[in-house]
């Protein structure tokens, strides 16, 4: 949401605690954080779904949907703004600061591994009763080719990001317009143009500059600083438009 395109995360899950605690509504607030967390609680169910070899794509909405609920209905009520740790010398609890995406995605982690453990219990039971499994052993193996695809695409994903971090340090003008272009709703580098009031030109000039550092970083990131000049045909692909850096 466009209001809350300036407060970072840890900002407004504190207000989100303070509107609960004055029993206003939170679902502003809430939706906002929750796409936010969306893709990094995708990553975690398909890490959960690699360690399983069960599951797929196909469970990750569901199961980010039952966490959700879990996070409104109980967690927010929960949450103390710590994790508590046992000291190894003197054995005192320490207690260090948890942000409230951490907490989330626990509450992810934890709902995925009670989810793949159930059905494993599940299927343990009716072999155990002579039943026929509920799945066949290729429809396993296809699912767990759709869950190492996946998470695949979700390492990419985290180079991708991590090498635009770099951009908008080095080269903050070029990532505005690439940022506008590829992960806002820009049609065409008119539209870039207009938005950050500079010639269309300009606009075509910072998006060719960015992609060409992105390049460089993501080889750097994928291989290592190269020996001599990266290789012209290394690929840029920017997550679908409408997708934010989080």
């Amino acid at each position: 949401m466009s209001s809350f395109s300036e407060v970072d995360d840890d900002q407004l899950f504190a207000d989100l605690l303070a509107r609960r605690g004055r029993d206003e509504p939170i679902g502003a607030h809430a939706g906002e954080l929750l796409s936010r967390w969306r893709r990094p609680a995708f990553f975690v169910i398909r890490r959960i779904q690699q360690s399983y070899r069960r599951g797929g794509p196909d469970d990750d909405e569901e199961l980010f949907q039952e966490a959700a609920c879990k996070l409104i209905e109980r967690g927010l009520d929960q949450f103390r703004g710590y994790v508590a740790s046992n000291d190894a010398e003197g054995g005192e609890e320490q207690r260090r600061p948890a942000s409230g995406k951490t907490f989330f995605l626990r509450i992810v982690k934890h709902t995925a591994i009670d989810h793949y453990r159930r059905h494993r219990e599940e299927l343990a039971h009716a072999s155990a009763d002579g039943e026929e499994p509920e799945i066949t052993q290729p429809e396993a193996d296809q699912a767990t080719l759709r869950a190492r695809r996946a998470n695949e695409r979700d390492e990419a994903q985290e180079l991708y990001w991590a090498a635009y971090a770099r951009l908008k340090a080095e080269h903050p003008n070029e990532a505005i317009a690439w940022d506008a272009y590829h992960h806002q709703d820009m049609d065409d580098h008119d539209a870039v143009a207009a938005k950050l009031g500079i010639t269309v030109t300009n606009s075509y000039k910072r998006i060719s500059r960015a992609q060409a550092h992105l390049r460089l970083y993501l080889l750097e990131l994928r291989d290592g600083p190269p020996a001599a000049a990266p290789a012209a045909d290394a690929a840029v692909v920017a997550p679908a438009r409408g997708a934010k850096n989080r």
